[in-house]
């Protein structure tokens, strides 16, 4: 209750005050409405009435419905589509703190927001080590202001996911999503772009934070706190491509609308650090500062409730005394509690007790002082899946597996990692390899799920030689695999009119059924393939194999490569493939081929 009624402060301002400026607000109202303003009731009537404590139902009820109907006709006059707009960028309820912990942070951050203190940051920096439970803070704080609409937008990124959660849509995304939160945003945003095409598919970020975010506020004035969450900001991309952001953020944050929250998680990184320390519109706060034994109490209650249903734990550890044992071993480390609940429950692994599993954690020492141990325990776990005296097969089966699936561009579903890995070795090897790694990655047990490490640190573990050993993933060998498996299931999956239109004289647009067609004839191993093989090729050499590949596929299946494209409206994503393709290989047949194709797409 008392998060709760933070989180409400500040939003309802003075009864008395309120009931004064009522008269004037109501007159804005009307004039608004006259000249056909977007307003959405929600926010409109907190704007102006909710803010008014006991003005009357009847009277407020009346107000919402006489306005409702000219908002839904105005709403739908105007459309943002042609603004880019990440998908899966949004923050994900299931991933919240457990409730109960981390409220000391939790009512510092809601605090912050709530504050009306005009001198306050605007930008409040989370910053620690993976694994440190950042990423929870963010998702709860997204969810509790957006239970009361105040959340402006959430923007989670995700290395593993970096095709869809791109630094180039970023602005874009949040625009739409405060467009869509307050219909007098919308309105404003839509008479800067409206008759300008161009900037509307813009993916300049200094432009679209511009035209998207700074000139549609200009005119506005929005009663109460709107916080923008931005999750993961380390993970937008390496340095280079994130730089054009972080400067904006860094440096234009002050010209928001004084009432604009925006709440930042991350990794410590040089380029992050230096933009964002001693900034006087930012606040900084390490997560290292958190009271450690409140940390520890927090990561108690998380162990508890995550093997409240292991029954078993108790008759060899009486009294609760193995999550002692196990706060004791995750050392403030919220990952790796995480990490050993699900090894500890089984999943993705048969034929062990959870008992056996949980005396295996405990008994494990660390190698080393200088290895976190977060790393021990990954290393741990595999180890007990791929014993190094086992056959050398399972060990290979797993870095191909494993391997495919953090080279992928974005996540793969098992029925679509198994298609790409089709000709290298049986025909089960990807359920085989996966289905016990359940406290490693996501979605190993379900068809439709996609396939993700369930942290950021295991692809770094992986993928660091020094600290994986023999269980290191050399993604830069698997980009040239995938490759050849994008190409190979374009050859087998590609054909002449694979959507089964019954013309082809209709523009794409004009075919109703035509997304029914695509989800029901180009399965997602293909769709994947047909948007990413050439993003596989930029990580790889220009060997014989390769180029003949290219060479065959160029020859006999560009058409209907083009056909997919253009349904998934990827044609200019085509194009420059195509483009890539005359420079990635220097031979004069690829090139003339190539630039002969780009000719006709341009006509």
């Amino acid at each position: 209750m008392l998060l709760g009624t933070r989180i409400l402060k500040n939003i309802l301002s003075d009864v008395d005050d309120t009931i004064k400026q009522y008269e004037t607000k109501f007159g804005e109202l009307k004039s608004a409405f006259q000249g056909r303003a977007v307003l959405r009731t929600e926010i409109t009537v907190l704007r102006v009435l909710d803010q008014v404590e006991n003005i009357g139902k009847r009277l407020r009820l009346c107000l919402m419905a006489s306005l409702t109907k000219i908002l839904l006709d105005i709403a739908a006059e105007i459309s943002l589509d042609d603004i880019a707009y990440a998908e899966g960028a949004r923050y994900d309820p299931e991933r919240q703190c457990l409730p109960g912990t981390r409220e000391e942070v939790l009512m510092e951050i809601t605090d912050w927001i709530n504050s009306t203190d005009g001198v306050m940051p605007r930008m409040f920096v989370l910053s620690g080590v993976a694994g440190s439970g950042k990423s929870s803070i963010a998702h709860t704080i997204a969810r509790l202001f957006d239970d009361v609409g105040r959340l402006g937008s959430s923007f989670c990124f995700d290395r593993a996911n970096q095709a869809k959660l791109r630094p180039d849509i970023f602005f874009g995304t949040i625009a739409r999503d405060l467009a869509d939160l307050d219909p007098q945003r919308k309105q404003s945003l839509w008479r800067v772009v409206k008759e300008k095409t161009a900037l509307r598919k813009t993916r300049a970020a200094r432009e679209q934070f511009e035209h998207f975010i700074l000139k549609p506020a200009a005119d506005l004035t929005t009663v109460g706190p709107i916080v923008i969450v931005i999750d993961a900001f380390d993970e937008s991309g390496d340095e280079a491509s994130r730089r054009v952001i972080l400067s904006i953020l860094a440096e234009r944050i002050s010209e928001l609308p004084p009432n604009l929250r925006v709440l930042v998680t991350t990794r410590r990184e040089a380029d992050i650090d230096k933009a964002f320390d001693s900034n006087p519109h930012v606040y900084c706060k390490l997560m290292d500062s958190i009271d450690l034994n409140s940390t520890n109490n927090d990561i108690s209650a998380f162990i508890r409730d995550g093997l409240a249903d292991v029954a078993s734990l108790d008759e060899k550890w009486p009294n609760q005394s193995w999550c002692e044992l196990l706060v004791q071993k995750s050392e403030a480390h919220f990952q790796w509690a995480s990490t050993a609940c699900r090894f500890i429950k089984g999943d993705g692994e048969h034929g062990v007790y959870p008992t056996e599993r949980l005396a295996n954690i405990l008994a494990f020492s660390p190698l080393s002082k200088n290895v976190n141990r977060l790393d021990h325990l990954y290393l741990d776990i595999l180890t007990r899946l791929f014993p190094p005296d086992n056959d050398i097969i399972g060990l290979n089966r797993f870095k191909l597996v494993v391997g495919r699936t953090l080279a992928a561009v974005e996540p793969l579903s098992v029925p679509s990692l198994r298609e790409l890995c089709k000709g290298e070795d049986s025909v089960n090897v990807v359920e085989l390899i996966m289905r016990p790694m359940g406290s490693l990655f996501n979605g190993v047990n379900e068809p439709r799920a996609l396939i993700r490490p369930l942290h950021t640190s295991l692809r770094d573990f992986l993928t660091d030689p020094g600290r994986s050993g023999r269980f290191h993933i050399d993604v830069v060998l698997h980009e040239r695999a995938l490759a050849l498996a994008c190409l190979r299931a374009m050859q087998e999956g590609l054909k002449f009119n694979i959507c089964q239109l019954e013309t082809s004289y209709l523009p794409n647009s004009d075919v109703p059924d035509l997304t029914l067609r695509v989800e029901e004839h180009i399965p997602p191993h293909l769709s994947y393939s047909c948007r990413f093989w050439t993003r596989h090729l930029e990580g790889a050499a220009c060997d014989a194999e390769t180029l003949a590949a290219v060479k065959d596929f160029l020859l006999d299946r560009t058409l209907y490569w083009l056909e997919v494209m253009s349904f998934r409206k990827e044609i200019s994503a085509a194009l420059k493939s195509l483009l890539f393709l005359a420079e990635w290989s220097k031979v004069s047949i690829v090139i003339s081929i190539c630039l002969r194709i780009c000719d006709m797409c341009s006509i």
